[in-house]
């Protein structure tokens, strides 16, 4: 063997070795020392021509992703502005949303929903940040968008062809003031409540150090004004470029002058049985003093959430990994016995990847392991949200009834998304004797029950609306 051919044979197997270790690349730095010293070894005209020639399609191919994305997050911007154009349009102070209907059966009844667009962009114009959430109080249905501006509307409106939605004043942009709060992303708003004259919205909160949590502000309700304080916040925060999903953040009265409020495992699992953090955990919080308590740990993102004064029991939905979403019950919501629903050791579903986890390893039962099962759970999973209970004026077979929505996709609706699952609990709460799906066809991101209209109120996030559901047989 001559030495050029030796010489050409050693260059060609280096290439070959560089190939499979993918060490050339202009967009992605590798900081393994060996692909480092290889790296420097090579003369610059050699690196360039690589670049240009054997690893060209992998870095169009990053090049293209980047491009894909951005143009996504440009796209979600010029939806929000054309929605906002339309609403400074439609004038600054109110909004007149009209209306369309049609009616839905399920296995049992029919129904109809009525809906009144909104002058949001929808959850995917948003890139998934929550559209809006619903409040009321005896005469005002009050709703916070994801993105912090508050309206009301009269309660005596709805049934008619047309809402007037009336924007309410806030100081929240002086308190809130990173961009991801207001941008697309899930960042935003995670739930509101109205409670004794006062008004709270929990919401992503960043620290000057790019670190998040699920914290709460309050105000005193007013139509004309809302003056935002932080009610409550604690010093455990995730590291993290922008907010993501599992912030939990539903709040709903309590006993005792408390409220409970769900944080999320903001994607730190092991956090969720880690009795010294807050993540993964349901809490009371006192009103006055703002001391909190464990309620519940183990919790991945409770997204619905339902204290029954009457039995003192909390039902609870909660979303699980691939698979596996569930409704719990607490039969015993106070601190001596703090509750444990097992995420990430116990969970009927299964990680995205499909890998195992030793840390996580999503056992298939719960109380083998010593939590809490749930009541029900739902593989596949319908991307579960809010519970609300309908009484028997809505229905009067309705005993002990609940409505629970679910997020999802469309094509999936045959699974159970975007659809109300309406279930029947027998007194005792230990046994479901009746389950229903009403097909909406819509991300059902909240929901409440109008006593004084007899009907549903939903934020619909794919159109998008309010919807209006109404018993009709």
């Amino acid at each position: 063997m001559t030495r050029k051919t030796k010489f050409f044979l050693f260059f060609f197997i280096f290439l070959f070795i560089l190939f499979i270790l993918g060490a050339i690349s202009v967009e992605k730095r590798n900081t393994s020392p060996f692909i480092q010293l290889i790296k420097s070894k090579l003369p610059e005209k050699i690196k360039v021509m690589l670049k240009q020639t054997v690893f060209s399609i992998p870095t169009l191919n990053r090049r293209t992703q980047r491009h894909e994305i951005s143009i996504a997050e440009l796209n979600s911007k010029i939806a929000v502005l054309t929605k906002r154009v339309e609403y400074l349009h439609a004038g600054a102070e109110t909004v007149l949303l009209g209306s369309k209907q049609n009616d839905v059966k399920s296995k049992s009844n029919i129904y109809n929903i009525r809906t009144f667009l909104l002058p949001f962009p929808s959850n995917h114009e948003w890139m998934m940040k929550a559209v809006a959430y619903l409040e009321q109080t005896n005469n005002e249905i009050i709703m916070a968008s994801g993105h912090g501006e508050f309206f009301s509307l009269d309660k005596k409106d709805i049934g008619s062809d047309s809402l007037e939605l009336t924007k309410i004043k806030s100081n929240i942009k002086d308190l809130i003031r990173n961009k991801e709060f207001y941008s697309s992303g899930f960042g935003g708003i995670r739930d509101l409540l109205i409670l004794d004259n006062k008004i709270l919205f929990s919401f992503t909160k960043k620290y000057a150090n790019a670190c998040y949590n699920t914290s709460i502000m309050i105000s005193e309700f007013n139509l004309n004004y809302l003056n935002f304080t932080e009610f409550f916040s604690y010093k455990d925060c995730i590291e993290m470029n922008a907010p993501h999903a599992h912030s939990g953040g539903r709040m709903v009265f309590f006993k005792n002058g408390k409220i409970l409020f769900t944080i999320g495992d903001w994607k730190q699992m092991t956090l969720a049985q880690d009795k010294n953090s807050m993540f993964g955990k349901i809490i009371s919080i006192d009103l006055k003093t703002k001391d909190y308590e464990i309620i519940a740990l183990g919790s991945r993102n409770a997204q619905g959430l339902y204290y029954d004064e009457d039995k003192n029991i909390i039902i609870h939905t909660e979303h699980g990994p691939k698979g596996g979403d569930e409704i719990n019950i607490n039969f015993h919501p106070d601190n001596e016995i703090v509750e444990n629903y097992g995420w990430p050791l116990s969970s009927y579903g299964e990680h995205g990847d499909g890998k195992f986890r030793k840390e996580s390893p999503l056992h298939k039962s719960h109380k083998e392991y010593g939590f809490l099962e749930p009541i029900k759970y739902y593989t596949p999973s319908i991307a579960i949200s809010e519970i609300v209970k309908i009484p028997s004026t809505f229905n009067e077979k309705f005993t002990n009834d609940f409505f629970i929505g679910a997020l999802g996709h469309k094509h999936q609706i045959n699974e159970g998304d975007q659809s109300i699952h309406h279930i029947r609990f027998n007194k005792n709460f230990d046994q479901i004797i009746f389950k229903d799906i009403i097909p909406v066809g819509e991300r059902i991101r909240d929901m409440i029950f109008i006593k004084e209209k007899n009907i549903v109120l939903m934020v619909l996030e794919s159109i998008p609306a309010i919807g209006v559901l109404k018993f009709i047989n």
